[in-house]
């Protein structure tokens, strides 16, 4: 498939350069090039073409990657007012403000797009993404925005009964897009290498159109390996199906490139979501949504779709790049003042968020925040969060607003803060695990079930459950605190790496035994199920 591609690229490419006023030969060869992340090209192709409104709203697709907002904003709306490319171009609109934390007004736009297309399902999908960090909707307003997305697009489920297994091994699938270079790796590959071969046959269910050193690596990891990539749902279905897959195990939601749909036609008799996307699916067919108690505390299970499977230890194992830096001693040694920050993206922080960040610079002079994110590139956004700040009191001399690349230096970066800053009613995930790798306490808020849980989950199985707040007083006064106490601050951030290491959160094997203990679980349910349906 790759080989196909880069040969259309190649062909589109050329024929676009024979003749430069055909703007439909550039628009499929940038199509093409965007498919695959190759954005400097295809930016530089179409700055070379006609400033048509299907090569404005390209060229905002491109300006995003590259997080240069303020130019993809212009690219976008050049081309709203096009009868075919405006409702596009409104989407990507869209994108640029949930990347820049504008979450009220990407929604109000996809409103529009969904009216205005209303079997357009990827704009259902972004507003789904977008709902989640929407702080004034509670759980109950978010399982209905899945729900009405389930009855518009989610196929009938083809009933599968689970056959008895007769002593051979459980047969688990893992779907995703993301068996490539992808935070995902750090999660599913100490899982992958330690499950028990006498009881488990791994499979794994690539959805990677590109695939690299990481899907060889992540390959050699399981017994079976199926590239669908190029399947339609119904084929994928066949193939599941004629695997005789037991337990299915969704590893991206709504992400990008995920087939939830095939998941609505049932590909196992047991399906359940993990891992990648962290909310409720809204898929009727997805049986269960696997966590722990503090991600889904006893009373909160209405807010998904699915139902519970917890496990009795956090549900992550986390498996640290070897390229990730030495613990840095704390910055404000040094620096004579406490420097709190978040490597969050922006749709996390919302007004709430800032409001209490400002609290805590506030409440601790002399101290500063540290914000790291990939818009912070344009100068615009820079000014617009300032601006967010100035408003709770908070002079622009005391941001330090910034975006670091490669990704080992963002690791490096964690030396410069001292206390963490976790957003809220959607916690951090990766970015959380990565600053207590560094050494980095973190200070969260027990928010919104389950994404609002996350950092509740992983400082509990610390023993940090003292930086955790209910309420966000509690959570101000938990950030003011460690400034106020640096030797103590200090001390947990010298012994926090070894007992990050010495836990659950990077103990794969233990995981490994808890998921084979609930994948087993999950097909005997299914199994009973069936059973009781057809002694009825």
């Amino acid at each position: 498939m790759l080989g196909d591609a880069q040969a259309a690229i190649a062909a589109f490419g050329a024929a676009a350069e024979l003749d430069p006023t055909d703007p439909g030969l550039r628009l499929r060869w940038a199509d093409l090039l965007i498919r695959f992340e190759r954005y400097i090209e295809a930016d530089s192709g179409l700055a070379r073409a006609p400033a048509t409104p299907g090569i404005q709203r390209r060229r905002a697709v491109c300006a995003l990657a590259f997080g240069r907002v303020a130019e993809a904003e212009r690219f976008a709306r050049a081309a709203l007012d096009d009868p075919d490319e405006g409702p596009l171009a409104r989407q990507w609109l869209a994108s640029v403000m949930i990347q820049t934390g504008r979450v009220a007004e990407a929604r109000a736009e996809l409103a529009a797009v969904k009216r205005a297309l209303p079997s357009r399902e990827n704009a259902w999908t972004d507003d789904l993404f977008a709902a989640n960090y929407d702080p004034a909707l509670d759980a109950s307003a978010l399982k209905a925005l899945y729900a009405e997305w389930a009855l518009r697009f989610c196929p009938r489920e083809t009933p599968l009964a689970a056959p008895a297994i007769g002593g051979r091994r459980l047969r688990v699938a893992y779907v995703s897009p993301d068996f490539r270079r992808h935070s995902l790796r750090n999660f599913i590959a100490p899982v992958l290498a330690a499950h028990d071969r006498a009881k488990v046959e791994v499979y794994a269910y690539a959805l990677v159109p590109s695939p690299d050193a990481v899907t060889a690596e992540l390959q050699g990891l399981v017994d079976v390996w199926r590239d669908v990539a190029r399947d339609d749902d119904e084929a994928f279905v066949a193939r599941a199906r004629a695997d005789g897959i037991d337990v299915a195990v969704d590893l991206a939601g709504h992400t990008a490139g995920a087939r939830l749909k095939a998941f609505a036609r049932r590909l196992a008799p047991a399906q359940v979501t993990w891992l990648g996307y962290g909310g409720t699916t809204g898929v009727p067919a997805m049986d269960w949504y696997l966590a722990d108690d503090r991600m889904v505390p006893v009373g909160a299970e209405d807010a998904l779709s699915e139902r519970v499977w917890r496990l009795d230890r956090a549900p992550f194992a986390f498996a640290p790049p070897a390229e990730m830096p030495a613990v840095m001693p704390p910055p404000s040694r040094d620096r004579g003042h406490t420097t709190f920050g978040s490597f969050s993206r922006l749709v996390r922080i919302n007004d709430d968020v800032v409001a209490a960040w400002a609290r805590i610079l506030l409440g601790v002079p002399g101290s500063r925040l540290t914000l790291n994110a990939l818009p912070f590139v344009d100068a615009l956004v820079r000014g617009r969060m300032e601006g967010r700040f100035e408003r709770f009191g908070v002079g622009r001399e005391r941001l330090d607003l910034v975006y670091t690349s490669p990704q080992p230096a963002t690791w490096a970066a964690y030396g410069g803060i001292d206390v963490a800053l976790d957003p809220f009613p959607h916690n951090g995930g990766v970015t959380t695990f990565e600053a207590l790798w560094m050494g980095v306490p973190v200070v969260s808020l027990r928010a919104r079930a389950p994404l609002g849980r996350y950092g509740a989950c992983l400082l509990d199985a610390l023993d940090m459950s003292a930086w955790c707040a209910d309420d966000v007083d509690g959570y101000v006064a938990c950030a003011i605190a460690a400034a106020r106490e640096p030797a103590h601050t200090a001390a947990t951030r010298a012994g926090l790496r070894a007992r990050m290491a010495g836990s659950v959160l990077c103990d794969g094997i233990g995981l490994a035994r808890a998921l084979e203990k609930a994948y087993a679980g999950m097909r005997e349910a299914a199994f009973s199920a069936g059973t009781s349906s057809d002694s009825v």
